[in-house]
């Protein structure tokens, strides 16, 4: 059998021809392609390796292909050794664009046989460039985390399997092991035995993907002492498997501080409890630390329900609003006049306290007046760490002023009882005519309002039926796409082993062919098969099975492509949730879909451009581009169209065009093509929910549609569309 560029040759006769040809074929629009003559200089180019590189084919004409193709002196002693062997050679290589970036191509170059002059050399090249970049980037992360954790005090390690497989100095400085013995060892060994359990069950839930809080755990360094650290852990995956980074901080010396600190705060609880001064004290969060039995007795609320809390207001109040040691703490002395007004005043007695007085309803049976002192707690340094503050019950005192004010109340009310009951019965009667002269007003507004919305909700429920329906007939083509997706399935299979066995037949049959001609020609086995030969016509059939088999693949195939563009564009938001999605594939879905409707009227033209993904709805999406499309495809009223896709990139925003070269729109209804219901197709060939429905998806994206037409020339909608959604309805982010 001919080896592949002798094949070639044979196939294609001249090279020249075949290469023009070649360069230009659409089907491998995807690869860069080059063509060099036996002096092994640049006779042709495709256009895809002009747009990579950035510069016209002229600039490629008779360079020589290896000051392109940056080959080292291996690959290009290993392409000679290929090419004179006649054989394909592969491998990945530099090239530089115009701009001086540096692409990096997989590159395959096959050596040509030319009939009359020595060999020519096709290369086949696609750009590999963000894969290298990304290579190099990986390892670059990597070595910047190494870096880092060898620098880190903190200690960190990972665990594969429940074992350290790496482990920085700061882990070996905490527990005394060497690093060469810390690789390999079970997490479990690195604690106390009281808590090697918990360590297990932790290590596990993390490993099923669950997240564990970080939390204290007690160490055993390898002479046997303890040293508590925080453990905080994460699970990640490297190479198909699955591992835990840990990393752990020495907590030791703040946990032997907070001890002396409670043995501290106990004997104050102890000096506290026995002052009969109701006292209460709170630390910088605000948290009640103290609340003695005297406060308890005068407040009603126990210890209990208050310490480590921040309630202390509800022993005084019915809603959360803070008490003077809170505002102490926070330093906002700006508020005690919101909160209490002029009733508060420096104490003369402590610096930096304030005193105030307030009846509190909930406290007694009819209510208690307090006096209540806060002043500051501070630490060695002078910082605010909390506040103390104490009570003193005044209600005897305020009683009695109430009792002077309420004589002189009583009868200065009685002064004034007939001059406020005239000026409420002037007031009453001025208010009841406003109000009659409002609520006439009210209702003529509200007639108006009401025959608006009652338009509104007309127009808006046609267009949920409309939704409706869509999403219906979504939900239906998927599920129909899914069934007709399992047979497939079983036919592409079965197609592929009934492929195997004719092989296998045909190998079988020219077994049979080589045993036939070991025997006589006048043999009656030889007769017989010759004459069932011809019967059959076996050559025929060597030749048509295959073909037929192909033909069956690439229908089905093909099935299985529209199969799954339509699941993909039936896909119903129920949940409307945004993604970042790539237009150019919704536009070729949607083309897929509506191909049936299109390709008898008119060709379709693609002239995508570079678009990054966009944060958006892509079936709504996808329901727009379909109305355009077929819209399109209807208004050729005449001989076979064409139907221009253009998309590009402005700035923030991207754009998706869809022109085509139908009968036009007249001016006279062109500002009328978004209302709902307007449409200028016969009856029972268009609801006019089309375009409105696609004009609300697009402002919906925070975007806009633009239509601009010809009568006679044509039409061209324009859709601009936000990359990022800066407040996408329906979502939570």
């Amino acid at each position: 059998m001919p080896s592949s560029p002798e094949l070639i040759c044979r196939l294609v006769g001249d090279l020249p021809p075949m290469a023009a040809c070649l360069v230009d074929n659409p089907l491998i629009r995807h690869f860069y392609l080059l063509v060099g003559d036996g002096q092994e200089r640049i006779s042709h180019v495709n256009d895809s390796f002009c747009q990579g590189l950035g510069s016209p084919r002229e600039a490629f004409a008779g360079r020589p292909l290896f000051e392109l193709l940056e080959l080292s002196p291996e690959q290009r002693q290993a392409w000679d050794g290929a090419r004179a062997e006649g054989r394909e050679w592969r491998g990945e290589v530099p090239c530089r664009g115009a701009d001086g970036r540096l692409l990096w191509l997989e590159l395959a170059l096959i050596p040509l046989p030319v009939r009359d002059g020595p060999s020519s050399t096709l290369a086949f090249a696609s750009d590999i460039s963000r894969l290298i970049e990304a290579e190099q980037q990986f390892r670059r992360s990597e070595a910047m985390f190494r870096s880092l954790a060898e620098t880190s005090s903190a200690a960190i390690f990972l665990l594969r399997e429940g074992k350290v497989a790496y482990a920085n100095p700061a882990l070996s400085r905490l527990t005394g092991y060497t690093l060469a013995e810390l690789e390999g060892r079970a997490v479990e060994d690195l604690v106390v035995p009281s808590m090697r359990e918990e360590v297990v069950r932790r290590h596990g839930e993390r490993l099923a993907g669950k997240t564990v809080p970080a939390y204290p755990l007690e160490f055993q360094t390898k002479d046997g002492a303890s040293r508590w650290v925080e453990v905080a852990a994460g699970r990640f995956e490297q190479d198909g498997a699955v591992g835990v980074m840990v990393t752990a901080i020495d907590i030791t010396e703040s946990r032997r501080a907070e001890a002396n600190q409670r043995q501290l705060r106990q004997v104050m609880k102890q000096m506290l409890d026995g002052d009969p001064v109701p006292t209460l004290v709170i630390n910088k969060r605000h948290e009640v630390t103290y609340w003695n039995q005297a406060c308890a007795t005068a407040t009603g609320v126990k210890a209990e329900e208050v310490l480590g809390t921040n309630q202390q207001w509800r022993a005084f109040y019915d809603h959360d609003r803070p008490l003077m040691a809170d505002l102490i703490v926070d330093n906002a002395l700006d508020d005690l006049d919101k909160f209490y007004a002029a009733g508060y005043r420096c104490s003369l007695m402590v610096p930096g306290a304030y005193e105030a007085e307030g009846f509190f309803p909930r406290m007694g049976e009819r209510g208690t007046w307090l006096m209540f002192t806060a002043a500051p707690l501070r630490d060695e340094a002078g910082r605010v760490i909390g506040a103390i503050e104490t009570l003193q019950d005044i209600t005897l005192r305020k009683d009695a002023e109430a009792s002077l004010q309420k004589a002189f109340d009583e009868l200065e009310v009685l002064v004034q009882a007939r001059t406020e009951q005239l000026a409420r019965a002037k007031a009453e009667l001025e208010e009841d005519v406003r109000r009659r002269e409002a609520a006439e007003t009210e209702l003529k507004a509200r007639y108006g309002e009401l025959q608006a919305l009652n338009a509104s909700l007309q127009s808006a429920q046609e267009q949920l039926v409309q939704s409706e329906k869509m999403a219906s007939i979504g939900q239906l083509a998927a599920g129909v796409a899914h069934e007709i997706n399992n047979p497939i399935g079983y036919v592409q299979s079965n197609l592929g082993s009934l492929g195997n066995y004719v092989q296998d037949l045909f190998h079988m049959l020219d077994s049979y062919e080589t045993a036939l001609a070991a025997l006589p020609a006048d043999h009656p086995a030889v007769q017989t098969l010759r004459g069932v030969q011809k019967e059959v016509d076996l050559e025929f059939l060597r030749e048509d099975v295959p073909q037929l088999l192909a033909e069956s693949g690439e229908g089905i195939s093909r099935v299985r492509k529209i199969v799954a563009d339509l699941k993909d564009f039936s896909r119903v938001d129920n949940n409307q949730e945004w993604q970042w999605a790539n237009l150019h594939q919704g536009l070729d879905s949607t083309l897929n879909i509506v191909n049936n409707e299109i390709k008898y009227k008119a060709e379709v033209v693609k002239a995508y451009g570079e678009l990054p993904e966009i944060q958006c709805l892509p079936s709504q999406l996808n329901q727009v581009f379909m109305n355009l499309l077929v819209n399109a495809a209807h208004a050729m009223s005449g001989p076979r169209g064409t139907i221009t896709l253009r998309t590009g990139r402005d700035g923030e925003h991207v754009w998706v065009e869809v022109a085509d070269t139908g009968s036009g729109i007249p001016p006279e209804v062109i500002n009328r093509i978004f209302d709902p219901f307007f449409t200028t197709k016969p009856v029972g060939k268009g609801t006019g929910l089309g375009l409105s429905l696609s004009f609300g998806i697009v402002q919906k994206h925070h975007g806009r549609i633009d239509v601009q037409s010809q009568v006679g020339q044509g039409t061209t909608f324009r859709i601009e569309l936000p990359i990022r959604q800066t407040a996408p309805e329906g979502s939570a982010s």
